[in-house]
């Protein structure tokens, strides 16, 4: 292969990527604020697998801004340095693999849950991943030995094609799996459709998203290897993987916080049909008042609803949430 000829679809791609990087890292910051912020009493686990991810987005959204730098600053008119493998490329394959890893062990180890310790399930996900990590491993090795994109693309074609193919399968077994399950959890629990069917949507499209950047990838390897587009899309994998999981993890807050929709009852109309009365007994002291079914019915009432959330599936299950905490809450409802 020739080396990387173009600006536009070398540099530039890498520049146009790390802007969508940058963009994507700063939803992660948020995601990862508003964790804190609303969860501060989960389990350690969880904030340890938030601040495991954010560090990792971190550290990945220093390597693309010094591969920037490197390119296009440090070795600005240099034609031939878009032929170069910089020590900060496999790094950051490395630090892809690593999110890629840790996002697919947090859905895998869910989805055991869910699917009551099956590993016909969780199995093949966990074997997957790893094997994923180990060729994003050789990956990055074979980059630093190589030190060119030309020697690169043409001796370990194939072992980029097949990571990403994985990473791409493993997506569709995890979002497959948790359609799966969400889908069954409409028989036997106290769960809304609506409430439902956003999270089966909302699993669909988590996976469809990475799934789609990995296969984008794939093809721009194997039909542009000479430019630098197939390196400026691998570039946000990692992102999308990362705000994944954080906003699994957030969706429990929506939920919980979900309104509660109740149809007005108009309740004069249902107490009366017509004009009824109740006469007063005869030994009244007021014996000519006649009274009204009316007059003791308010225009207006106030419904409390004790609202008791019963996490399911990938929310929870037995009523508790996944850190062992039922959450119930009261809600305030004006019938007119």
């Amino acid at each position: 292969m020739a080396p990387n000829t173009g600006i536009t679809n070398t540099i530039g791609a890498i520049l146009a990527g790390a802007f969508i990087c940058i963009a994507l890292s700063a939803i992660v910051g948020f995601q990862t604020f508003l964790y804190f912020q609303v969860f501060h009493s989960d389990q350690l686990r969880y904030k340890m697998t938030v601040a495991w991810i954010w560090a990792l987005d971190t550290v990945h959204t220093v390597l693309i801004g010094t591969i920037v730098w490197q390119f296009a600053i440090a070795n600005f008119g240099n034609s031939a340095i878009t032929n170069t493998i910089f020590a900060t490329v496999p790094a950051t394959v490395v630090i892809t693999g690593l999110t890629t890893l840790s996002a697919n062990i947090f859905y895998g180890w869910r989805l055991h849950k869910l699917s009551k310790r099956n590993w016909w399930i969780s199995g093949p996900i966990a074997c997957l991943s790893l094997a994923r990590m180990a060729l994003s491993i050789v990956n990055a090795m074979e980059m630093i030995i190589e030190k060119s994109f030309s020697n690169f693309s043409a001796r370990i074609k194939s072992l980029v094609t097949g990571a990403l193919i994985i990473s791409a399968v493993t997506d569709l077994l995890v979002s497959a799996a948790r359609y799966y399950y969400l889908r069954r959890l409409k028989e036997g629990y106290l769960m809304s459709q609506e409430v439902l069917d956003s999270i089966v949507i909302f699993t669909v499209n988590d996976g469809g998203i990475t799934c789609a950047v990995a296969l984008a990838t794939t093809a721009c390897w194997l039909v542009m290897p000479g430019n630098f587009i197939w390196l400026a899309i691998y570039f946000t994998l990692v992102k999308f993987y990362s705000n994944s999981v954080l906003s699994t993890l957030n969706l429990r807050n929506w939920y919980r916080h979900r309104p509660v929709h109740v149809t007005n009852i108009p309740l004069k109309s249902r107490l009366t049909s017509g004009p009824s009365t109740a006469h007063v007994p005869s030994n009244s002291t007021d014996g000519k008042r006649v009274a009204s079914i009316d007059d003791g019915i308010p225009s207006r009432m106030e419904v409390f609803i004790d609202h008791q959330v019963e996490y399911v599936g990938d929310l929870g299950q037995n009523g508790k949430d996944e850190d062992g905490q039922s959450h119930s809450s009261q809600k305030s409802v004006d019938i007119s």
